[in-house]
Parts: structure tokens; sequence; C-alpha cells
């Protein structure tokens, strides 16, 4: 496989970055609409997170991706996907009286 041709195929950190905020704040939102949404949204962030992280664990194309792009890559996408995750929590915060 030509390493030029891996990262194509990629998203790049501003999509991973963006991605991850939007499903955050949606998830925070939605958390704080209804408790209970915290389960759905938790479950959309981890498949958004496997479908950008999953080929890092194929034998060939993880490698690949891990020269051409770097450790740096693979901590912002997990950086990222953490992100979405804390945001989501967070709306599970009790609310403070006013």
């Amino acid at each position: 496989m030509n390493l030029l041709e891996v990262m194509d195929k990629e998203p790049s950190l501003r999509v991973i970055w963006g991605g991850a905020a939007a499903l955050g704040l949606v998830g925070y939102v939605a958390v704080r609409f209804r408790r209970w949404l915290v389960l759905p949204a938790l479950a959309l962030i981890a498949i958004a997170a496997w479908t950008t992280l999953g080929d890092l664990l194929d034998p060939h194309v993880g490698p690949a991706i891990m020269q051409e792009a770097g450790l740096w890559y693979v901590a912002q996408a997990g950086a990222a996907a953490a992100l979405a995750v804390i945001l989501c929590v967070a709306g599970l915060a009790p609310k403070r009286a006013v």
C-alpha cells in the first residue's frame, strides 16, 4: 500500500475535532433535557469514535497511518473522542436552583 494514499482516506484533525465538539454539545443539551438520553448519546459517540479510530487496529493500515501521520494524529483523535464523552457526561451535573 502506498503511504501517500493512506491519509487521503482518513478524516483530517479539523473534521475529527469539529465532529467531536458537535457530538459532545448535542449530547450535553440532550442530557440536560432528559437524563436517560446519556446512554444513546454515549452510544453515538462510541460509534463515531470507532469509525474514526477503527482503521488504527487494522494490521496493514494502522502502521501506515502511524508512519505517515504520526502519534500526534492518534493522540489528537483520542483527545477529541474524550472531549465528546466529557461534554456529554457534564450534562449530568445537577441543575443549580436560581
